[in-house]
């Protein structure tokens, strides 16, 4: 940016002309604010662009048996390791809030899909882009109770937790030695969360907690993939797959504006929760991977 007399300039850094650097400024601010944006941005450089630049460039050797475009269908066996803090709205720390706060872990079993392609490059290294979508089906409940009091030992609130599916997007490097390939693989990973909270009151009548309310709230969590996995060849097109991949997500907020400060005489006291959880979800996949054009060896 440089500045005359009653003129302001804006200069790209590389000369480009001024639209140019504003084209790159909204497409930044798209990508950090929306998430499908930006995954799709690393699933086309993952699965399209890196594949299409090694063949246009000449650094592969020819169509191979673990080369060209694959699809996988998979079944899988996964934990989810969620941990969190949890505040008042107005960002002070309570006792019932923190309470609350995400501390478990739970398993689920599942089954995806993928696509890839690969090509082999002029030292033999397989190199190539793959982007899947797999579902998880993670459920978890908390439950939160009063401490003291005629209602003591009851339940205060309740959260359910729900991560139905995670995709991701990586780049693959592996070698091979005859019918076996051995593989790593890193990339961008998305997935779905949904909490809800469910603020029970107490009832003189009864002398029980009931439910008095419920708010939910949900959230695309953006983080990384990291793997390694083998495959073993049965046929020409067909090969059996074997994967371990760990993703892991960074905090993400969850809000309850309407969240109370406990059960009994604090229900009319209207105080609010922000959560902050971060998950690690690792999963183990077995599969079977069909080459769409695989050339005999």
């Amino acid at each position: 940016m440089s500045q005359a007399p009653g003129r302001l300039e804006l200069i790209h850094p590389y000369g480009l002309p001024y639209r140019t650097y504003i084209f790159e400024f909204e497409l930044a601010s798209v990508l950090m604010k929306n998430p499908f944006a930006s995954f799709s941005a690393v699933s086309s450089i993952c699965f399209l662009v890196m594949p299409l630049y090694l063949t246009l460039t000449g650094t592969c050797h020819a169509q191979d048996m673990w080369t060209g475009g694959y699809s996988s269908a998979f079944v899988s066996s996964s934990r989810n390791v969620v941990q969190g803090t949890t505040l008042k709205s107005d960002g002070t720390v309570g006792g019932n809030a923190s309470d609350e706060a995400a501390s478990f872990t739970n398993r689920a079993d599942g089954f995806g899909v993928l696509v890839g392609k690969r090509q082999r490059l002029e030292s033999g290294w397989l190199i190539g882009g793959e982007l899947d979508l797999q579902r998880l089906a993670h459920r978890a409940r908390q439950s939160d109770s009063i401490d003291a009091g005629a209602f003591a030992g009851q339940t205060s609130a309740v959260l359910d937790y729900s991560t139905p599916w995670m995709s991701s997007a990586r780049l693959v490097l592996g070698s091979s030695f005859g019918d076996f390939l051995i593989f790593g693989t890193a990339g961008a990973a998305l997935a779905s969360e949904t909490v809800q909270r469910t603020q029970y009151q107490a009832n003189l009548i009864t002398s029980q907690t009931e439910p008095a309310f419920s708010e939910r709230d949900k959230a695309y969590r953006w983080g990384y993939a990291i793997g390694a996995g083998a495959e073993w060849r049965v046929k020409t097109n067909l090969s059996l797959r074997a994967e371990y991949l760990l993703a892991r997500f960074p905090d993400k907020m969850f809000a309850f504006p309407d969240a109370r400060g406990g059960a009994q005489g604090a229900f009319s006291n209207v105080q609010g929760r922000i959560a902050d959880n971060r998950a690690s979800i690792e999963t183990l996949r077995l599969g079977l991977t069909y080459y769409w054009g695989a050339a005999k060896q």
